[in-house]
């Protein structure tokens, strides 16, 4: 009895030195090596034609290579405090919504590990480094702004970790292997426009109000650029302060001075009505410009202004184009008949006419009982795209998964197809919408 009882210890102490040896720590404090005694050094001492330079000393704190990957790991990063945590938070929800996190009647596979980016470029680099090192996780999506986006790209290359940067940053992926981007970029936008209004509006001659900052400069150079191309002709580019509220000085060089005389006109005629209320005042002329089509790049707030003062001093009859940062509920508040029939471009619209589209916004009504922003449907769009790939194929490292990504063709999202196709900047193929009877409605 007192042999088996023996011959069983024995084998549980095998058993557990051989687990011992086994193990694999991914993290491990080193101990420096013994001083090696003088007497002994100077026998070991090679010739001085044979010496050779010693090794670099070993960091007591490193994170040895471990184990591969988490494969159902998907880290996000985005801002959860701070200014914009309110974007970052419905960015959340998004991700969160696609994994299918909460719904009680499916059990998610997928590890969905958030890390909050504040409001610096080097809490967004912590947050990538951490994700990368300690999680381990397949890949990455960030929602920053465009100043951080550089630096969160550069921190994804040196470590190699797959990041899909949700930023309007124009070329922020650059030529790196593991940085990708989705978003409408600014070229994109310039080009659907350009193209809509050469094309579908039969317009050729164009004049552009911007604003005086770097957004409103790029605006106008990748819109001139795209007008170029496509035989469009560019009148005037005129800018203006984005502290400034009276535009009448613009407004004046590029009609060429006519809205002076027309102000007077606008004055005597006001004057008649009040002297003889009951006489026929003569209706307000629209002025004739150099010009069939206004490009104003620049938010919802100014272009109200911008709009209303050109109404003002009878420049109608025009085209009105902008950007993305028109595209607000506030756009078509209080009486903004001076712009029906304008138009601009985005990735998303909750009249969309696609079906993926209100399919999204049906579920997400019900998911969080307020209806969907771009921001949102970008983050949706993401993930799907992301967990799609780790669904359909057989990845089980970040580089399969580059070369995956790289590969998606058409993938029918939200916000309407999405390609990158050999091209680390997805290809989006943006909304044009229009205002019609107080209402912004897609065109196309």
């Amino acid at each position: 009895m007192k042999t088996h009882r023996l011959y069983i210890c024995m084998a549980l102490l095998a058993l557990t030195v051989f687990i011992a040896g086994c193990a694999t720590p991914s993290f491990i404090k080193e101990k420096p090596a013994p001083a090696v005694p003088a007497d002994v050094a100077e026998q070991q001492a090679l010739p001085p034609d044979e010496k050779i330079e010693p090794p670099a000393p070993l960091d007591p704190f490193r994170i040895l290579p471990g184990p591969s990957v988490d494969h159902n790991a998907i880290g996000c990063v985005l801002p959860l405090s701070g200014r914009f945590a309110d974007t970052g938070n419905k960015a959340m929800d998004a991700f969160l919504l696609s994994a299918n996190i909460y719904n009680p009647q499916f059990s998610s596979p997928w590890k969905i590990i958030a890390v909050d980016s504040g409001e610096s470029v080097d809490t967004t680099r912590a947050a990538i480094e951490r994700l990368a090192t300690r999680e381990k996780v397949m890949a990455i999506i960030a929602v920053v702004g465009a100043t951080d986006a550089p630096g969160a790209a550069l921190e994804a290359q040196r470590l190699e970790v797959p990041l899909i940067l949700i930023t309007p940053r124009e070329g922020v992926a650059g030529e790196n292997e593991y940085v990708f981007q989705h978003f409408l970029t600014p070229s994109q936008q310039a080009k659907a426009l350009a193209r809509y209004a050469l094309d579908a509006q039969n317009v050729a001659i164009f004049s552009i109000l911007y604003p005086d900052d770097d957004y409103g400069r790029e605006m106008t150079v990748l819109f001139q650029d795209e007008l170029r191309k496509a035989g469009g002709r560019i009148d005037q580019a005129v800018s203006y302060n984005r502290s400034q509220t009276d535009f009448t000085e613009q407004i004046n060089k590029i009609t060429n001075n006519r809205i002076t005389q027309s102000k007077i006109d606008a004055a005597k005629r006001t004057a008649q009505s009040k002297k003889n209320p009951e006489a026929d005042v003569e209706e307000k002329r629209t002025i004739p410009v150099p010009f069939e089509a206004l490009f104003i790049p620049d938010s919802h707030f100014r272009v109200q202004m911008i709009a209303s003062q050109l109404a003002f001093y009878d420049v109608t009859g025009i085209k009105l184009l902008g950007t993305s940062l028109w595209h607000s509920p506030d756009l078509l508040k209080n009486d903004t008949g001076y712009l029906e029939g304008a138009v601009f471009a985005d990735s998303f619209s909750v009249n969309s006419f696609l079906r993926e589209t209100n399919d999204f916004i049906d579920i997400y009504y019900t998911e969080y009982s307020r209806e969907p922003g771009n921001v949102e449907a970008l983050a949706y769009d993401t993930m799907e795209m992301v967990l799609n790939i780790l669904e359909g194929q057989r990845i089980q490292t970040r580089k399969e998964f580059v070369e995956a990504l790289l590969a998606v063709d058409r993938y029918p999202g939200v916000t309407g197809l999405i390609s990158f196709a050999g091209s680390r900047t997805a290809q989006k193929t943006p909304f044009i919408l229009q205002v019609r009877r107080g209402k912004i409605e897609q065109v196309r």
